[in-house]
C-alpha cells in the first residue's frame, strides 16, 4: 500500500491542497490502494474535528476489497455493487477478517455510515462517488429473499428425515420442516403455539406480534399427519400440555413443550445430516424459503411481512 507524505522542505500536507488531493485520489483509486484512500479519508475527517474510527477504516478497506476481487475498475461499478457487497458481509462476513463471521442486520446501518463517509471524502477530493451504484433504501432491514434455502436443498432437507439417526425424532422433524418453510415463523414462535392455534387453513400466532397466518396445503398436510402423535404425548402427562409441538424424546421429556435449548441443535443435526451443514443462518433460510413461497402464492410483500412477521420484507432490498 501506498503512502503519503508532505512535500519535502515545505511542511505542507498534501491533503489541503484541492489539486494534489485530487490526483491522489484518483491514482489510488486507479492503483487499488487502499492505504492511501484511508488515510485520506481519516484526513478529511480530522479537518471536521474528528477522530478517525476503526470501524470507518475496515468499512472502506473491506469495500475496496471486494470491488478489486470482482474484477471493478473505478468509477466502472455495477449498480448493485454495493448491495452484493452488503449481502456478503450478511452471509459471510468481511473478506479481510482472518476468520470472517456474518454480520448482524443491525450492524448494516452502521457499514452504511462508513461508507457514506467515505462518499464525502471522495467528493471533497474532487472525484465524486460513482453515478448509478445504489444504495439501499434501508440499510439495517434488507428484505433477504435471496437467502431463502434453496429449493433443492430444501428438497434434501426433507429426503433426510426419514434417515434421521434418532428415530424417535423423524415424525416432529417431518412437520417442523414444512411448517418452518412455509409459515415463516421463528423458533420462539412456533414452540409457543398451542393445538388450538391450528385452525385447518389458517394459524393464530399469539404474542407481541400477534397475526393470523395462512397455511398452504403442504403446511396443512404435515400438521394433520403429526396430530394424532402430538395427542398421544400429550396424554402422557395426567395433566396435557396444550402446545401444538410436543417432545418426542426418550424418558421423562416426552411430552413437554419444546425448548431452545433442545429445538436448536437437533435442527442443526438435521442439517448436518442433510449434508447442508455449510448453511449460515439455518432457521432464518427456512424462513426467507417461507417469504420465498408466500410472494409465488401471490400475496403482496406488505402481507408477506404480516405474516412472517418482519417488517423488512415490505421495505425491500433489491
Amino acid at each position: 500500500m501506498g503512502a503519503v507524505r508532505e512535500d519535502a522542505g515545505l511542511g505542507l500536507d498534501p491533503w489541503d491542497d484541492p489539486e494534489r488531493r485530487k490526483a491522489l485520489v484518483q491514482e489510488a483509486l486507479e492503483r487499488g490502494d487502499r492505504g492511501v484512500l484511508v488515510a485520506g479519508m481519516e484526513a478529511f475527517v480530522r479537518r471536521r474535528g474528528r477522530k478517525g474510527d476503526h470501524v470507518d477504516r475496515m468499512t472502506v478497506e473491506a469495500f475496496l476489497f471486494f470491488l478489486q476481487r470482482e474484477g471493478r475498475r473505478w468509477p466502472r461499478l455495477e449498480p448493485g455493487d454495493l448491495k452484493a457487497f452488503l449481502r456478503e458481509l450478511l452471509t459471510k462476513g468481511n473478506p479481510l477478517a482472518p476468520s470472517p463471521r456474518p454480520y448482524q442486520e443491525r450492524s448494516l446501518i452502521r457499514v452504511v455510515a462508513a461508507l457514506r463517509l467515505f462518499a464525502r471524502f471522495l467528493d471533497w477530493a474532487g472525484v465524486g462517488w460513482p453515478q448509478g451504484l445504489e444504495w439501499p433504501d434501508r440499510p439495517g432491514e434488507p428484505a433477504r429473499v435471496d437467502l431463502a434455502l434453496p429449493e433443492e436443498d430444501y428438497g434434501r432437507l426433507l429426503r433426510a428425515i426419514p434417515t434421521f439417526p434418532v428415530a424417535h425424532h423423524r415424525p416432529f422433524l417431518q412437520a417442523l420442516i414444512p411448517f418452518l418453510g412455509e409459515t415463516g415463523l421463528d423458533y420462539r414462535e412456533t414452540i409457543a403455539l398451542w393445538r388450538q392455534d391450528y385452525r385447518g387453513e389458517s394459524l393464530l400466532v399469539r404474542g407481541r406480534r400477534a397475526r393470523e397466518v395462512p397455511l398452504s396445503p403442504e403446511a396443512r398436510e404435515a400438521l394433520e399427519a403429526w396430530l394424532p402423535l402430538r395427542d398421544y404425548l400429550a396424554s402422557l402427562h395426567p395433566i396435557p400440555y396444550p402446545h401444538l409441538f410436543l417432545r418426542t424424546s426418550e424418558g421423562p421429556e416426552r411430552g413437554k413443550p419444546w425448548s431452545l435449548g433442545a429445538l436448536v441443535p437437533l435442527v442443526r443435526a438435521l442439517f448436518k445430516h442433510a449434508g447442508l451443514d455449510h448453511v449460515k443462518n439455518k432457521p432464518l433460510a427456512l424462513r426467507y424459503r417461507a417469504v420465498r413461497r408466500l410472494i409465488g402464492r401471490g400475496y403482496p410483500k406488505e402481507k408477506v411481512a404480516y405474516f412472517v412477521g418482519i417488517k423488512r420484507v415490505a421495505q425491500g432490498w433489491e
